[in-house]
């Protein structure tokens, strides 16, 4: 308590560390000594918190933790403060989160607790309180130890290295490393007590120089010196004896000191490899600079013959400074890095941060919105505690929310987002089968707005009739919109097609238009080709669900008739169809020369009874005489024709299979077509109701008899139900 009570008059007034003394007196006696939340965790909470340069109100956070979780009715007097008590909620939140998750779920995790935190000091305070809990390490039991240092690896220490918090980064770096490791890491400290003592002094003696020196190179320039944590000069020596390729960071989704059992001998000429074990950095002001500096380092010492000049060449991530190493008097070397203050501070909170480097990963949005945190961390340094306190109020997260789900599946969405997006974000046929949602264990309307740290568990029912057409209208996420729009064009295509003719109809009488006479086929065959429909029902389930508009069809139906009826003046058999050549197969009544063309709608083939209907610019489309859609034909455009008798070419037919569905079914189809030495260019299957399914076959055919043909002894084989031909 002395310790942190001299640091606290430091930061605060003499008021407050009155309070704060009161508090802790008042508190003495309520702290559980059998747990680990006792007297001595609340003063060591506050005073991690304290080092880390925050507030008052944060200070009494950590007296008050202990408390909050054992005796929770001594503290009503202090959760009145309404900062107090939204930090605790926080934290409650954050502490509510499921660590023990799937590895592909770490990274989720840890936005998550930014995320939930909001407010700076939050992170930073959950941090300390892990932090705490290193030194109350025996008060725990073997798996909860484990548990926790799991959670360290994990979460905790990548989000230190993420904003910058360097001392408790290297608390639960060591930590670690002395648990999952205990007999290295005693040898490497032993070896490490005999190797620094010689090594620092002769850094200092290095600095010292390199100071006197850049007095006349540049006067702002900062020459300091640092020394390798423990954890990180394990993982260096490990590299080196099995290969960076094996290895995975400490702070990685798999722990080397951890995972990897092989026993590293950590003797002096070891450690001589590792350069950077107590390494000297320079900054200033340009780049001219720079350079200069770096003449004058190898003018007064010996270089090692390693120079990098990422200044020059930045790294692919903009890291730049110049790296390079000197031999000392007794041989032993040393890195030295020289840079700008504009490059370290690109460094340290950009996108070439240290933390990024590290992890060897691209830094993105949420990544810049961290090193944003990490900014904040050195500014308790130089700014007053309003002005501190205001900046820490930050939400990094800001339009991004991070929910998970009960089996602590973590997933973010846009700000605003509801159950629905939720149900969508695991699968279509969870969403399509929605009935329902809890958050939090509470059942709430599916239009809610989830929050930051919600538990959302969607109710589906597999006999539910879809989606709503109203959920389109509060869902924030483009792929549930998508979700819920190819349901309806695909599950509920009799109703869009219904739906749709019902628009076309309604959009033409307002319109006055005569829907008949646009409805031709000559028309519709140039609309299918533009907007790539295959029937007039594709046509009107597009427009049921929106797809397309009946305006948009309407138009261009209206265009084609206009352009028609323009050209209505002259003569039929006058018409200007001279110049184009028939291909031979059909004979036009009282014509020699025209082009014919085989209507879609009816697949006529040889041995068809047959009439053609003249087009306007498009020659003669040739329809069986019995196809319905002559009746919204002009008639007198119509005109006699037949099959030429001399014909030789093939033409292609379409049958229709009703059949009961059987493994092999496909297979006995074209094996009988086969069989039958008959050429199948197309095929299409549709499962229906009573296990039976429709086979629509198109093939290669010379006339209409040898079409009745296949069609007779198809229906002979035993799992046809019926056979036709296909219109």
């Amino acid at each position: 308590m002395k310790d942190f009570l001299e640091l606290a008059k430091e930061k605060f007034t003499d008021e407050e560390c009155v309070r704060i003394v009161s508090l802790f007196d008042s508190f003495k006696n309520k702290y559980d000594s059998n747990s680990i939340y006792n007297q001595d965790f609340a003063c060591k909470i506050a005073l991690n918190i304290l080092d880390n340069g925050l507030d008052y109100n944060s200070v009494i956070i950590g007296l008050i933790y202990p408390l909050y979780k054992t005796n929770s009715e001594h503290i009503d007097e202090y959760m009145q403060n309404e900062e107090i008590r939204e930090i605790f909620q926080r934290l409650e939140k954050i502490e509510n989160l499921n660590l023990s998750t799937h590895q592909t779920q770490l990274e989720n995790i840890k936005k998550m607790f930014i995320a939930l935190a909001k407010d700076i000091r939050v992170i930073i305070i959950k941090l300390c309180i892990e932090q705490t809990k290193l030194g109350f390490i025996d008060k725990m039991s073997e798996e909860d130890v484990n548990k926790f240092m799991q959670e360290i690896t994990d979460v905790y220490f990548p989000i230190c290295q993420m904003i910058g918090l360097s001392q408790i980064k290297n608390d639960f770096g060591n930590a670690t490393f002395k648990y999952y490791k205990p007999s290295m890491y005693k040898e490497l400290t032993d070896a490490l007590s005999v190797f620094m003592e010689e090594r620092n002094s002769k850094i200092q003696e290095v600095i010292s120089k390199l100071k006197v020196e850049m007095k006349s190179i540049c006067p702002n320039a900062v020459v300091y010196g640092r020394q390798k944590q423990l954890f990180s000069i394990a993982k260096k020596l490990q590299s080196k004896n099995m290969g960076v390729s094996s290895i995975t960071d400490i702070y990685g989704r798999n722990n080397f000191l951890h995972d990897v059992a092989d026993k590293v001998s950590f003797k002096e000429n070891k450690l001589n490899q590792i350069m950077d074990i107590l390494a000297v950095r320079i900054l200033v002001d340009t780049v001219d600079q720079c350079y200069a500096t770096l003449g004058r380092v190898f003018t007064i010492f010996k270089p090692l013959g390693n120079f990098k000049d990422y200044i020059a060449n930045p790294k692919e991530n903009g890291y730049q400074s110049l790296h390079t190493a000197i031999v000392l008097d007794n041989g032993d070397p040393v890195e030295v890095q020289i840079r700008t203050f504009d490059m370290h501070t690109y460094a340290e909170y950009g996108f070439a941060a240290h933390w990024a480097y590290k992890e060897k990963k691209k830094v993105d949005e949420s990544g810049v919105k961290i090193n944003y945190i990490r900014s904040i961390m050195d500014l308790h340094k130089e700014k007053s505690n309003t002005e501190l306190l205001e900046i820490m109020k930050t939400d990094v997260y800001s339009g991004k929310i991070f929910v998970q789900s009960p089996m602590g599946k973590i997933i973010d969405f846009p700000e605003g987002a509801t159950p629905i997006d939720f149900a969508y974000a695991i699968h279509s046929n969870v969403g399509n089968s929605c009935i329902g949602a809890k958050i939090n264990d509470r059942m709430v309307p599916l239009s809610t707005p989830m929050n930051n740290g919600d538990v959302v568990e969607i109710i589906t029912n597999p006999n539910a009739k879809g989606p709503s057409r109203d959920w389109l209208k509060v869902v924030k996420t483009n792929s549930a919109k998508s979700k819920i729009n190819a349901f309806f064009k695909k599950e509920m295509k009799e109703d869009n097609i219904k739906k749709g003719k019902s628009i076309l109809e309604t959009s033409a009488k307002l319109k006055n238009y005569n829907l008949s006479k646009l409805l031709i086929t000559e028309y519709l065959e140039d609309v299918f080709d533009k907007y790539s429909f295959q029937s007039l029902d594709d046509m009107y389930a597009s427009i049921g669900y929106g797809g397309i508009t009946a305006n948009q069809v309407l138009n261009k139906l209206n265009a084609l008739y206009k352009a028609d009826v323009k050209l209505n003046d002259t003569p039929i058999r006058e018409y200007q169809l001279q110049d184009i050549k028939n291909d031979g197969d059909i004979e036009v009544k009282g014509f020699s020369n025209l082009m014919t063309k085989l209507a879609k709608c009816c697949n006529p083939l040889p041995g068809d009874d047959i009439i053609g209907y003249i087009s306007r610019g498009n020659g003669v489309t040739i329809h069986r005489r019995d196809c319905e859609a002559l009746k919204n034909y002009e008639f007198e455009r119509l005109i006699e024709c037949s099959w030429h008798k001399n014909s030789t070419k093939s033409f292609v037919g379409s049958i229709t299979i009703l059949a009961n569905d059987n493994n092999g079914l496909i297979a006995k189809i074209t094996k009988k077509l086969n069989d039958e030495k008959v050429s199948m260019i197309g095929l299409n299957a549709k499962k229906v109701e009573d296990n039976r399914v429709i086979i629509t076959i198109h093939i290669s055919i010379k006339d209409k008899d040898e079409l009745d043909i296949l069609i007779n002894k198809l229906n002979q084989m035993n799992f046809a139900i019926d056979v036709y031909r296909t219109a």
